[in-house]
């Protein structure tokens, strides 16, 4: 027998127990509402490509949801096609993309597949997120769309990317894309150069082209040059080319390391990676490794201003390069004599041109060279003058003058004895 007392100790041990179960069931189910109040994090996605052509592969791309702070609850969304003409026999896809409780991501794939048929060029757009997404502040979507290029026998397949030869990060830290560091076009032309080219690969990710067998037999060079580029960050990129053509080349890689740079986004900045002799359906790819204003950036050594200090020169050190359009540079003429002679600090150097005839005839065409300061004050200078490129023996001589508002420095350095003909030479050899 129990007594009254004992019944209603019994009753309210029982009733917490009852309680303590119930709350453990609500939090252990992890569905629907919590009783510790979920918040409704924010959901983002991102995707590794917006808008790329590519071969039948095999290829795989990610994309990722995330949210802002981990849940109770999972966060489920959905991938699916909604444009294009690609059946699904073409790709496979992460249809259900699941947050776990207590994740803050979710990676999804997308597979292009690799087959058999025969199939014209077919489209594919991936929509990621809908309204049935639950559980998040918004209903973000995001898209990823293909073109998928079915190639046959006798064509050859040319895709091409990139990457920045060292890494690099954003403010945040993270390393960046490197399609959205620079957007890199492939060229297919008939001289080593990005002039009138044959064909042009230009999307916004890498490129892919392809070389049909009923191009004309020939020699052509496959090229890339900038489209667009970062141009607060100046960065060496490595460009990788992979070819393919059936039963005969397979996933044949080119590496370029530090091919090209991001300094001059310009006509004259192009890559020239390999040359292709084509004879029917036979490609012979031959690397050329060309930089167009690297090969054309001369480092020269010598001596520069012969005068009462130094009989045989002061040591000198000129670059010869070209702008963005082809035209002859050259810069550090004078630095040594300017500043360990004349005694001014050279705070800013100007870009100086010249030109070069047939026979070798140099002209520097009156111009400024740079400004000094002197004494708490800035002065401009301005050069001009003549001399002969020997291409044969590395050879640069430049008699040249140097005028400080219309004033002849080399004039009045003469006058007072310093130098034997009024004007200064620099003797320079191509190191």
């Amino acid at each position: 027998m129990i007594l009254n007392k004992n019944k209603s100790i019994l009753s309210y041990i029982t009733a917490i127990m009852v309680s303590i179960l119930m709350i453990n069931c609500t939090q252990e189910d992890n569905i629907g509402d919590s009783t510790l109040n979920p918040t409704s994090p924010e959901l983002d996605i991102t995707v590794s490509v917006s808008n790329v052509v590519l071969i039948e592969n095999n290829q795989s791309f990610e994309f990722v949801a995330s949210i802002s702070e981990p849940q109770l609850v999972d966060i489920k969304l959905y991938a699916f096609q909604i444009a294009g003409d690609a059946s699904s026999d073409d790709y496979e896809l992460s249809s259900t993309i699941v947050i776990p409780a207590g994740s803050t991501s979710a990676v999804g794939t997308i597979t292009i597949l690799n087959d058999e048929l025969r199939e014209d060029t077919e489209t594919l757009t991936i929509q990621i997120g809908d309204n049935k997404t639950a559980n998040t502040a918004n209903q973000m979507s995001a898209e990823m769309q293909f073109e998928i290029i079915n190639y046959t026998e006798g064509d050859l397949i040319v895709d091409l990317d990139w990457a920045m030869a060292e890494t690099t990060t954003n403010n945040s830290g993270e390393p960046i894309n490197p399609v959205d560091f620079a957007d890199m076009r492939l060229l297919l032309s008939n001289a080593p150069n990005n002039v009138d080219p044959v064909q042009v690969a230009d999307g916004s990710s890498f490129e892919t082209m392809i070389i049909p067998q009923t191009l004309a037999d020939g020699t052509y060079y496959l090229v890339s040059d900038f489209s667009a580029a970062d141009t607060e960050i100046i960065r060496s990129l490595n460009l990788n080319m992979e070819l393919n053509q059936v039963g005969l080349i397979n996933h044949e890689m080119r590496n370029y390391n530090n091919a090209i740079t991001n300094e001059f986004i310009c006509e004259a900045n192009y890559y020239v990676m390999a040359s292709v002799e084509k004879s029917g359906d036979t490609y012979t790819i031959v690397d050329v490794r060309h930089n167009n204003i690297l090969s054309q950036t001369i480092a020269w050594g010598g001596t520069d201003v012969k005068d009462y200090y130094a009989p045989d020169g002061w040591d000198s050190h000129v670059v010869t390069s070209i702008d963005c359009v082809g035209n002859p540079t050259i810069a550090g003429l004078n630095f040594e004599w300017m500043q360990e002679v004349w005694g001014e600090t050279i705070e800013e150097e100007g870009v100086v041109y010249y030109t070069v005839d047939s026979a070798g005839n140099v002209t520097i065409e009156e111009q400024y060279i740079f400004t000094t300061l002197y004494g708490g004050s800035l002065y401009d200078y301005t050069v001009s003058g003549t001399g002969i490129l020997n291409q044969e023996t590395g050879e640069l001589d430049l008699q040249y003058n140097l005028f400080q508002d219309g004033w002849s420095v080399d004039g009045y350095w003469f006058g007072a004895g310093g130098l034997d003909n009024p004007y200064f030479e620099a003797n320079l050899v191509n190191n």
